[in-house]
Order: C-alpha cells, then sequence, then structure tokens
C-alpha cells in the first residue's frame, strides 16, 4: 500500500506544478533501461504461469510493456498461435481520495482531496494461460517498453526481456481399466490392460516401486504381469506402487492404489470399483487470484465484494466435513469463497470459475462418468419482488480451447455453453455443529440446484421450495455426463451471476443481499 500511495503522491505532485518548476529538462529523460525479470525454470506444458512484476529504469516515468516475438532455443520464433495464450498486463488509471490526516496542499496552499494516478502493482506482469501449446523448452521473450514525457517518446526492445523453461506436463492420473484385474497363474498370455494417462507428455516409462517380488511390468507399456520368479500357493490380492518416471527430466511420479491385481490358479470374477479423478486441491492465495490448483478465474464485473473466487475468510465456510471420497494427498483442499456485497451493499457482479479441460475419453467405454463439487449459498436476502439477486450458475462445454468465455454484456466469446443447474442431482447438508453447515450427514436428493436463501415469499422464479432452507446449508451436487457429451475438451464452469440493475441496500427502500457463494471439493468419478 506505501508503495501504491508513493505513485499517487508522486502524480499529485507533478500535475500540480507547471514546467517552470522543473529543474530539469526533458533532455533529462532517456531510453527504458535494466528491464529484469525472474525467469522462470519449472512452468509445465498447458499449466498457466505468472511471472512477478518486473524492474525497470525509466526516470521516474511509467512505461508500457508490449511483447514483440518469444524466441526458441534454436533461435527460430514462435507463431501467432503460441501468442494468443499470452498477454502483458499495463498500470491502470485510478483515483485516490483523500481524507482527515491524508489531505494535501498544492502550490497555493488548497487542500488536494483526490488525485489521478496509476496503480503500478501488476505493470509488465506476464501471463500465460491454462490450456497453452508451448511445448518443452526453452524461450526468451522479446519486451519492447515505451514511456512518454511531453509528447515525446522513449523506447526500447530488449532482446532478453524473459527467460522461461517449459517442463513436460507430468501425469496427474493413472487409470487401468478396469480397476481390478485378473491374472491367471500359470498363463504366460495372462497380463493387465495397458494404462491410460490423460493429458501428460507421453514420453514416461514405467517400474514397480513395490511387489517387484509378485508381479512385473513393461517399462514401456505399463502393462502388468506375474513375475517368473512368483510361486502360488493360495489366492492373492496385490496392490502395486506404480512409479511413472519422465524420460525427458527422469522426474518420478507415484501412484497408490490406481490397480489392483487378483493372481488365481483359475479365473475368476472380480469386482468393479470407482475411479476418482481430476481432484484438484483448489489451492489459491489472496482473496482476487487470477488462479489456482485446477482453475483459472474470469471477472467480467468484479461487483463490490471482497473475494472473488478466494481463500475463504468466513466462518461460515470453514465447517465442510471432509467429503469421505477427497484423496488423503489433498492435505491443503482449499474451500474458495466469492462475496458479492460489502458495506450493506451489493452491486451486480459477474464472474467465472473456470476448470481445467478434461479429455473424457479414456473412459467412454464401460464407464458412467460424473463430475461432482460442494457449494453452500449464504447470506441471501430476497429482493423486493422475492427474486434472489445472485445465484451460482453451472455450465459444460464439449468445444472449449481457452480464452474468456464471455464479455460484461453476455455475449458468448469461445466454446459452445450449455447450463446444466435444472438436471443437477443434490442433496442438502443437515449436519450441524454450532450452528454452522458441516456436510454429512445429507438430505434426500433432489433435481435441480437449490434456490439461494430461505425459500419464504413471493416466488415469481417458481423455484422456491417452502418448508426448507438452503440459507447457509452445504449442498452436495453431481451432474451425469451423457455419452453423448464425452470429448477431449470437456470443460465445466461455474458463474456468479447477479439478476439486478443498480444496487440494493438491504433495507425496506432497496431490500436485498448477494451474499456469498463458498465452494469445495469439485472431482470427476468414473464408475466401472
Amino acid at each position: 500500500m506505501r508503495k501504491f500511495l508513493y505513485i499517487f503522491i508522486l502524480s499529485a505532485t507533478f500535475y500540480s506544478c507547471d514546467e517552470s518548476s522543473f529543474s530539469e529538462s526533458s533532455d533529462a529523460f532517456y531510453n527504458p533501461s535494466g528491464l529484469k525479470y525472474m525467469a522462470i525454470e519449472n512452468a509445465r506444458e498447458g499449466k498457466s504461469i505468472v511471472t512477478e512484476r518486473p524492474t525497470i529504469q525509466t526516470g521516474g516515468l511509467i512505461p508500457f510493456f508490449e511483447i514483440v516475438n518469444i524466441k526458441k532455443s534454436d533461435g527460430s520464433f514462435v507463431d501467432n498461435s503460441y501468442l494468443s495464450f499470452v498477454s502483458i498486463k499495463q498500470a491502470v488509471p485510478k483515483q485516490l481520495n483523500f481524507t482527515g490526516q491524508n489531505v494535501r496542499l498544492d502550490q497555493n496552499g488548497n487542500p488536494i482531496t483526490s488525485v489521478n494516478g496509476f496503480d503500478t502493482s501488476q505493470n509488465g506482469v506476464i501471463s500465460i494461460s491454462e490450456g497453452h501449446t508451448f511445448p518443452v523448452g526453452d524461450y526468451t521473450f522479446i519486451i519492447k517498453a515505451t514511456t512518454e514525457h511531453e509528447g515525446k517518446e522513449y523506447s526500447t526492445i530488449f532482446e532478453d526481456g524473459f527467460k522461461l523453461t517449459i517442463l513436460p506436463l507430468l501425469p496427474s492420473i493413472l487409470i487401468y481399466s478396469p480397476k481390478n484385474q485378473n491374472l491367471i497363474f500359470g498363463d504366460p498370455t495372462s497380463k493387465t490392460s495397458a494404462p491410460i494417462i490423460p493429458k501428460s507428455n507421453p514420453e514416461v516409462r514405467f517400474e514397480l516401486a513395490t511387489f517387484s517380488d509378485k508381479l512385473t511390468i513393461n517399462e514401456n507399456s505399463g502393462v502388468i504381469s506375474i513375475s517368473p520368479n512368483y510361486n502360488f500357493t493360495k489366492f492373492d490380492t496385490v496392490k502395486p506402487t506404480i512409479n511413472v518416471i519422465s524420460k525427458i527430466t527422469g522426474e518420478v511420479i507415484s501412484f497408490e492404489n490406481v490397480v489392483t491385481t487378483i493372481i488365481t490358479d483359475i479365473p475368476v470374477s472380480v469386482p468393479r470399483e470407482d475411479i476418482y479423478f481430476f481432484y484438484p486441491t483448489l489451492f489459491t492465495t489472496g482473496s482476487f487470484p487470477s488462479s489456482g490448483d485446477g482453475f483459472n478465474v474470469q471477472v467480467n464485473i468484479a461487483g463490490n465484494g471482497e473475494d472473488i473466487w478466494g481463500v475463504v475468510d468466513n466462518s461460515s465456510g470453514r465447517f465442510l466435513i471432509a467429503p469421505p471420497e477427497r484423496p488423503s494427498i489433498n492435505a491443503n483442499q482449499t474451500v474458495l469463497e466469492t462475496q458479492t456485497f460489502t458495506s450493506g451493499k451489493t452491486t451486480p457482479t459477474n464472474s467465472w470459475l473456470v476448470t481445467q479441460t478434461q479429455d473424457l475419453t479414456p473412459f467412454q467405454f464401460g464407464y458412467f462418468l460424473s463430475f461432482n463439487y460442494y457449494y453452500q449459498p449464504a447470506y441471501q436476502i430476497y429482493m423486493a419482488d422475492g427474486r434472489t439477486p445472485t445465484d451460482l450458475e453451472v455450465y459444460i462445454s464439449t468445444d472449449y480451447t481457452g480464452g474468456s468465455i464471455q464479455d460484461a454484456d453476455g455475449n458468448w466469446i469461445n466454446g459452445t455453453w450449455e447450463k446444466v443447474n435444472e438436471v443437477m442431482r443434490c442433496n442438502r447438508s443437515e449436519g450441524l455443529s454450532g450452528g454452522f453447515s458441516t456436510g454429512a450427514p445429507w438430505g434426500n436428493e433432489f433435481i435441480g440446484t437449490p434456490y439461494p436463501g430461505s425459500q419464504t415469499g413471493p416466488d415469481p422464479d417458481g423455484k422456491k421450495r417452502p418448508g426448507t432452507t438452503f440459507y447457509g446449508r452445504w449442498v452436495k451436487c453431481s451432474y451425469d455426463i451423457p455419452i453423448s457429451k464425452i470429448s477431449s475438451t470437456f470443460t465445466v464452469a461455474f458463474k456468479v451471476a447477479s439478476y439486478f440493475d443498480g444496487e440494493l441496500l438491504n433495507n425496506a427502500t432497496v431490500p436485498g443481499r448477494g451474499g456469498s457463494y463458498f465452494f469445495s471439493d469439485f472431482h470427476y468419478k468414473a464408475s466401472e
């Protein structure tokens, strides 16, 4: 905050003086120099990338940044398709109001109550969006920095502006289908199916981390068979840990409980299981993140809330009991919070949480697919006509490939989207602890996401469920993915939407409060 305030004070001083008050002429300004970014050496294929703000010498002028081109390690340049994923932020004009002891005086002794300046906190920050197509390799960003003073422009092209290294995308899921497989002792042809690794660099090899005395694995295909050294004595259930090793970097990812081999001397039937895949932690930082583990944020209308898909800071959202399907490795599972009101006022908001696109085709045969999540609508108060001011809308797409989904006017930009709120299977939390919703146990299933709020009063939308309430209650929701929707680019997105203009004051004159939305444990499920 001190840096930001300093920028405004500096601007106030600059604009309150005339030219004759400067001891330096415009000749004292110079072309920008010394641009320095912190290199990123551990980015991953397809994963979002955000740099720190760079440092640069400009003689006190605010620079404008432009990415001229991106050079590969062999000296050639990337084509324009790569540049479509890349953006660079600029200084943002902003007004700062001074009150009380913060008021400054101009050269005539008059108080300066406000000043126009710039927020430079994100100036020069480079972002590469989720789903980018940069392959493994080293890249150098050629960046142009430009300043202007009294109509004269100063600019420099930095040939080595920013260094980026893209590492191979390591597997996050390993699928043996079916998960339980029968291996028959004495049959040299008996082996498991080859595993599937969705959305990973294919240059990997496999090894057994456990039970190498009983099993063997083909390092290239991942197919498992009985070890020639194994001596069968009785029915044996073996759950090996599989190491997947990058041939490029040597990095090792271990997978537990992904395959169960049931060793017998005669063929037997084996039970079927559920596979929980893509279960991101949603880990992020701050109140207004641009992304997190497994998701990106797109804000069309910010509203006046103090959190937009940020880390929960309200106690109401902290009491969810960990669902039994949550993986043990998700120790930092994060509850996200979006607020739509502050200081007794709600203004329109429109923001998206876009989950990472998934390739569902590995599950197109023999599986029932669904995506699932938990959310809590809290503090919603109805408007004068009985309608809810806001809701959490759910959308799916089979052709989204990145970029903004909608503009501020609601026009679709990228992908074909279908709203699926009305067909979601949901359950209301019946568990309470100190008055706060905890999740389990869950009530009876119903179809369609619930109308936020107390369910009382007039019902012009025809969606309220009188006799119950969803005010401050966790809701468990599931969408069964039809076979017709299975694609290599299946995406789920959530939109906190507003249904009013102007502002709501939550009083008798202008009733209504937009409330908050808490969100947790988004994941996919494949049932064999």
